[in-house]
């Protein structure tokens, strides 16, 4: 064999094992990226875990939702409810997104279905419309993604704020859209965006202005900026202005021609500013799952690691998604508490920063080939503990759920429920059984288990969701005026032995010639006024523990 030929022959084998080796790279590197699918597919499938122990996702605001939405699929036009409530759409342009779904699907499922796939959706869009747009700013999927399933159980979503929670899911979810749209439609973007925004317009205000700040922050850019480089700043300021004000034509078109706007409602409480203490209070705890320590511990060990990694410089960081981001953390300082007949303003915009703020960062792709593996494992451990921790509070307050069902029971159609409570002092709160309230001494998370008499039992009860601007359920009659449109705070039972008092709900004065019956909730712990004395003619007929049905004698 002569030299030409032992070359052709070397050459050919080198190309061979090159070839060869290219090949295992490939797969190799196929293998990372699907195992990184993979991983993050895992992640989000632990937030299905909760809603298998539960029959009726125990949010808060939940039982509230699930009569209204029985009633707009078709309750209103049973005799004994058409007494009590009507449906209205003028009376809401915007926050009914969830509304419009059941009223249109009742013909395919029943609402409690609907609804049970709502507060599902409520849990996963925001992750999974994180996890889109960190995808397309940054090109790649990546462990860091893995993390995001964690923000399912923001305390916004525990309260249950449905269509809050949608709307932030489908403003994440079109924003990472919006590159696509720019490529596709060029000069036509900016009517698309208006568009987009009147249909999140319609589902809650709050997507409409995250999905604008969202638009605006990828108009803006992901190259950092000199502080001195005001020029730079002024440009992509204005590229970011002029990519958002599309996105706020629907507020003018709301405002012009709306029937009813927030805030509308008789019973609005207009513009309310709280402590400011309260104000950190939600910055600590957007991450609640039910305890003080645990949402603090949480929280903490979020911020801490990503101050490690980012003083290590493993994240890289999208400049135009961090500072709205830290913008809305300032928002969640200044803003109100009510306005606009919404409640719970301030303590909204922690969870829009902790959804910018995580989808703004990815780990370096060095650094996620070294320390994948070792990122993941902790990473996956926090979320399926705050899935397990989740799962515990639910099935516990789905057994006080259970104790009002069995309460209702014998309730016969038609029947008007007053809701009372044993009302607790904050020593009590903290000692209170799992889930009773959030963050352990916040709100009771049991304020609407008596709405559910209203599908269980076809029973009127004076705490439905029906304020003017913002849902569609209109109370009929002279009942109209005896009712809390906006659900309101549960009165002590010990209320019915005193004078009415300033602050307690509307329907308690006469309330002897309303109600037929009297359902106490929390019954197991004892009333922070002392132990209840019925007054003549309240006779108990069940008692479940933590749920007690009084009779009321007609005088």
């Amino acid at each position: 064999m002569d030299g030409a030929q032992q070359q052709t022959i070397s050459r050919a084998s080198a190309t061979t094992v090159a070839a060869f080796q290219a090949g295992r790279l490939s797969w190799r590197a196929r293998l990372e990226a699907w195992s990184d699918r993979i991983i993050i597919l895992a992640s989000c499938l632990t937030i299905l875990v909760p809603f298998l122990f539960v029959k009726v996702p125990p949010l808060v605001d939940y039982p509230n939702h699930l009569a209204r939405f029985w009633l707009l699929g078709g309750g209103v036009r049973d005799p004994m409810m058409a007494r009590f409530y009507g449906v209205d759409w003028s009376k809401a342009s915007t926050n009914i997104g969830v509304d419009l779904a059941v009223a249109s699907l009742t013909f395919i499922a029943p609402a409690r279905v609907l609804g049970f796939i709502a507060a599902l959706t409520a849990a996963l869009a925001p992750p999974v419309g994180m996890i889109c747009l960190n995808r397309v700013v940054f090109r790649r999927f990546d462990p860091w993604q893995s993390l995001f399933p964690i923000t399912a159980w923001s305390t916004t979503f525990l309260m249950g704020f449905l269509n809050f929670q949608i709307g932030l899911g489908l403003a994440l979810l079109m924003a990472a859209a919006d590159p696509w749209l720019r490529r596709r439609l060029r000069g036509f973007v900016g009517p698309a965006r208006a568009m987009i925004a009147a249909v999140l317009a319609v589902d809650h205000l709050f997507g409409l202005l995250f999905y604008a700040a969202l638009v605006g922050a990828l108009a803006f850019g992901a190259a950092p900026l000199g502080l001195g480089d005001r020029r730079a700043w002024l440009v992509r300021t204005r590229e970011a202005f002029l990519a958002s004000i599309w996105c706020f034509i629907p507020i003018v078109l709301l405002v012009v021609f709306a029937p009813a706007l927030p805030g509308s409602d008789a019973q609005s409480v207009g513009i309310v500013f709280g402590l400011s203490i309260y104000k950190v209070f939600a910055l600590a705890t957007s991450l609640s799952a039910y305890n003080l320590a645990i949402g603090v511990a949480i929280t903490a060990t979020l911020a801490g690691a990503v101050v490690w990694l980012a003083r290590r410089g493993a994240l890289r960081v999208h400049v135009g998604l961090l500072l709205i981001g830290a913008a809305m953390v300032v928002l969640s300082v200044i803003s109100p508490d009510h306005a606009a007949g919404g409640s719970w303003i301030s303590r909204r915009f922690p969870t829009l920063a902790l959804l910018a703020l995580l989808a703004a960062m990815q780990l370096k792709p060095g650094v996620a080939s070294r320390w994948g593996p070792r990122f993941v494992a902790p990473v996956l451990a926090l979320v399926v503990a705050q899935a397990a921790w989740v799962s515990w509070n639910w099935r516990a307050m789905d057994a006080d759920m259970s104790a009002v069902r069995r309460a209702v029971a014998s309730v016969p159609p038609g029947a008007a429920i007053l809701p009372l409570q044993h009302l607790q002092t904050l020593a009590g709160k903290w000692s209170a059984p799992s889930g009773r309230y959030m963050s352990s001494l916040g709100d009771p998370t049991f304020r609407h288990y008596a709405a559910l008499a209203t599908p269980l039992r076809r029973a009127f009860v004076p705490n439905l969701f029906s304020a003017r601007g913002l849902q569609p359920l209109r109370v009929v009659g002279d009942w109209d005026n005896r009712v809390e449109h906006n659900g309101g705070e549960l009165a002590s039972v010990n209320a019915l032995s005193r004078p009415w008092r300033i602050g307690d709900p509307a329907y308690l004065p006469g309330w002897r010639s309303r109600f037929d019956f009297l359902l106490v909730v929390n019954a197991d712990m004892p009333d922070a006024g002392g132990a209840f004395r019925p007054p003549p003619g309240v006779t108990m007929i069940s008692d479940t523990g933590f749920a007690q049905l009084w009779k009321i004698e007609a005088r």
